[in-house]
């Protein structure tokens, strides 16, 4: 018994990781058999198109149903109950041995668990310090229609803030939904944190993921603030004990914690937007999404958000991504995507991107108002570029 090796948390994480795979190739097989019988009702297959359906659910149903029965928890615990039953209180081993069956029980407890919630819970390692790597993403709406994502491949490092840039139709959206997991590319694939991104694990890739979308007043579920907020983390299932602390950070870091009992309908726009921010931050999440965050709110809203987002680019503890039509907001940026007809068409820093000005307007882009004043200044005979922000033109203007 002494050359037993007990299992662990890695033990269990793998298996709620395996079950979350089987449960989710069983959903998907089963709405394939809705729509299957749905078309049959309406006469537009035959009995043996549905037999197929049927056939293969029954398969994703029983290699579900075996993939329940794990014996190795059960004889864990049984193993360490022995090792226990065989040992004195006095033995110089007792305390480890004790230890070993108190672990047992919980993963075995554990086990029990995931099986009732059918693999829910599992967590991916971060394998290496690429937040994102798109590798020759397609997608396409239709079998006949143009690709509106064609052929975008990029890598991320982490802490990074990365704009995404494009005209109407450029594919920027569709490519933000990818990322997200809301669209599955029809051709390529997506690598988070060194995780390959697959029908199976989604849902947990989805938990590195945070996203602020553009209208803030679609995302509120709470009848307060405090609500609000902790609506997130109750569906990840945090402990109640646990969540007012996260609360009352999240909130800090936008400078809401004096309104966490107001009514979120009774706040600003760019109040509203900060708490949809620390609604996403309170979940911790690797990778936070900007989509369109600042395009409905008022200058002093957008201002509010685009500082909130540079002092995340400053801690560098998350990787940002900004899809957005403002092009002041690129200058904050440490790289700058630019999507047009479907093509990522450049890609850089902020002052490669904006040294080929009369390529962004050839695409339909214009240039931050940074760029517009250097440019006019240069018309009039004044040297001076580069600046990013207003604060820096100004002090090279005064050195001239």
């Amino acid at each position: 018994m002494s050359d037993y090796k007990f299992l662990n948390d890695s033990d269990l994480n793998d298996f709620k990781l395996k079950l979350n795979d089987l449960n989710d190739n069983l959903t998907r097989a089963g709405k394939k058999l809705v729509i299957a019988k749905s078309k049959f009702s309406k006469r537009e297959v035959e009995k043996d198109f549905v037999n197929e359906y049927v056939n293969q659910y029954k398969n994703a149903k029983k290699r579900y149903l075996e993939g329940c029965k794990d014996e190795r928890f059960y004889d864990n615990l049984k193993t360490a109950k022995l090792n226990l039953s065989k040992t004195s209180k006095q033995e110089e081993n007792y305390n480890t041995i004790l230890n070993q069956y108190k672990k047992a029980k919980l993963l075995y407890k554990g086990y029990k668990e995931t099986v009732k919630e059918r693999g829910f819970g599992g967590e991916l390692n971060i394998i290496n310090n690429t937040a994102l790597k798109l590798n020759d993403i397609k997608f396409k709406y239709r079998e006949n229609h143009p690709f509106a994502v064609d052929g975008v491949s990029v890598k991320i490092e982490h802490g990074n803030y990365v704009a995404i840039i494009g005209h109407n139709g450029s594919g920027k959206s569709t490519l933000s939904k990818i990322i997200i997991g809301v669209l599955e590319p029809t051709q390529g694939s997506i690598e988070v944190y060194g995780n390959k991104v697959t029908k199976g694990n989604i849902n947990i890739i989805r938990k590195f993921l945070g996203i602020v979308f553009q209208n803030p007043d679609n995302q509120f579920i709470g009848s307060t603030v405090r609500d609000d907020i902790a609506f997130g983390l109750e569906n990840r299932r945090v402990a109640p004990s646990k969540m007012n602390e996260i609360i009352i950070n999240a909130a800090k870091k936008v400078n809401m914690e004096n309104f966490l009992d107001h009514e979120p309908l009774m706040l600003s726009g760019g109040q509203k937007q900060r708490v949809a921010i620390a609604s996403a931050l309170a979940l911790s999440p690797n990778i936070l999404i900007f989509d369109e965050a600042t395009s409905m709110l008022d200058p002093k809203g957008k201002s509010e958000v685009k500082q909130i987002m540079v002092e995340l680019k400053n801690t560098r503890e998350k990787t940002i991504f900004s899809i957005t039509h403002d092009m002041d907001e690129i200058l904050n940026a440490d790289k700058v995507m630019v999507m047009n007809k479907g093509k990522l068409v450049r890609f850089g820093s902020p002052k490669e991107i904006l040294s080929d000005k009369n390529f962004l307007r050839s695409i339909h882009l214009d240039i931050p108002f940074v760029a517009q004043v250097e440019e006019a200044l240069q018309n009039v005979g004044i040297e001076v570029s580069g600046s990013e922000n207003l604060d820096e033109l100004v002090e090279k203007i005064c050195q001239i």
